[in-house]
């Protein structure tokens, strides 16, 4: 392997048509950097043979390290194995460990196994095996004098079963590398350039971080690299009194796991009311293992009618101030607490389009209440996007109401 560095092929045409949604790269790149290994370059190819081998061979010649995705299933489309076999110059085989795998997998699941099944046990002379805990394609590897080429599944399940089981593994044993000293900073509530004018000072004196800003709904990641151990923790150390509260978790832990976290620290529980989220916020939550030892459960309160029938509201409250309104969003969550007794609870009301709007209250309008014995909290936002997106930040918010009451 020339360096340490490695270029991604992901290999399939219905990725070039858009039939299906490309997952695998992120993933990659992330576990392999969190080692040492930094992806240089991605480059998508159809199942073509021709082209499939015109791809692999300029991405050798320029890094020495490949990793390819995809094209190792029994069917004619699937070429890999063929095309890298003979890029290193080697003939298939059948190899009797791999028939024996397929055959007891075969079994188990009630079928027969055909001879275009067993196209998936014919690997390269010389190459190396990957088991496949997920899956019945293994991983392989091919080296010749500085070329490292290793092939890998499509199936998204499969890549990261390898990766984890055996991929990292074995890089991390044959190869020199330095772990790099990298800073994952999550925050919410906040947008890019508000955060940029915030940390600029920090980043400004401690010049050698390498810095990168990551938006996603409802807040934006910072991620850092810095050139040591210590330069991290400085970086960590100034960065979390700059951001305060904004600042939600370092690593990639999400908000739902910090909320998770600070309601079973604190022994209290929660019920959610749902309008215009439809169950999105209680399906966050429920995401999160042990979910029943702090969630009580929730009501998806559509229709004015359920917010009545099941959360109490009086037919003059929503008559008087409709069901987007912060009185409203009281109510539910109000009603919510009240019916299953639990510590907290939150209604959510708004309108998420694309209809629905009016002169005063437009696509975007939510209303969020947080309820608890003594109090209500009540936020307004007006988010931007489309339907999903509104939905997505209304959790987001929502969850981040709850984490700041909490902190």
């Amino acid at each position: 392997m020339a360096s340490h560095n490695v270029e991604l092929v992901i290999i399939g045409d219905e990725l070039l048509s858009g039939a299906v949604r490309e997952s695998n790269v992120a993933y990659l790149a992330a576990r392999l950097l969190s080692i040492g290994i930094s992806v240089s370059r991605v480059t998508f190819s159809g199942d073509d043979p021709e082209q499939l081998r015109e791809v692999l061979v300029e991405a050798l010649e320029r890094t020495g390290f490949v990793i390819s995705c995809g094209g190792l299933g029994p069917t004619s489309d699937d070429s890999t194995r063929a095309v890298a076999a003979d890029i290193f110059n080697r003939q298939l085989y059948a190899n009797k460990r791999l028939l024996n795998l397929l055959a007891k997998r075969y079994s188990r699941l009630g079928r027969k196994m055909d001879s275009v099944a067993k196209t998936q046990a014919q690997v390269p002379r010389g190459a190396e095996l990957f088991t496949n805990p997920a899956g019945a394609a293994p991983g392989i590897i091919l080296k010749d004098n500085n070329r490292m080429l290793v092939m890998l599944p499509g199936v998204p399940m499969e890549i990261q079963a390898i990766t984890e089981t055996a991929l990292l593994p074995y890089l991390e044993e044959n190869f020199e590398l330095s772990v790099p000293h990298i800073l994952l900073l999550r925050t919410v509530g906040t947008i890019e350039t508000e955060l940029a004018k915030r940390v600029a000072p920090v980043l400004s004196r401690l010049s050698d971080l390498k810095v990168s800003y990551l938006p996603r709904r409802g807040g934006v990641d910072l991620r850092i690299q810095a050139a040591c151990a210590a330069e991290k923790s400085q970086a960590l150390k100034e960065l979390s009194r700059i951001l305060e509260d904004d600042l939600y978790a370092v690593g990639r832990k999400e908000l739902s796991e910090v909320v998770v976290e600070l309601l079973l620290s604190r022994g209290e529980t929660l019920s959610v009311a749902e309008s215009c989220t439809g169950g999105m916020l209680a399906s966050s939550i429920v995401d999160v293992a042990g979910s029943s030892n702090y969630f009580l459960g929730g009501v998806v309160s559509y229709s004015n009618k359920a917010k009545e029938d099941f959360l109490g509201l009086p037919h003059i409250l929503l008559k008087r101030h409709g069901a987007v309104s912060p009185e409203v969003a009281k109510a539910m969550a109000e009603g919510v607490r009240e019916r299953f007794n639990s510590t907290y609870g939150i209604g959510i009301t708004g309108i998420a389009g694309p209809g629905g709007a009016t002169r005063t209250k437009p696509v975007g309008l939510v209303y969020i209440a947080l309820a608890s014995q003594d109090s209500v909290r009540i936020k307004r936002f007006v988010f931007p996007g489309d339907r999903s997106s509104i939905r997505e930040r209304s959790v987001v918010a929502a969850l981040d109401l709850l984490r700041r009451n909490l902190l």
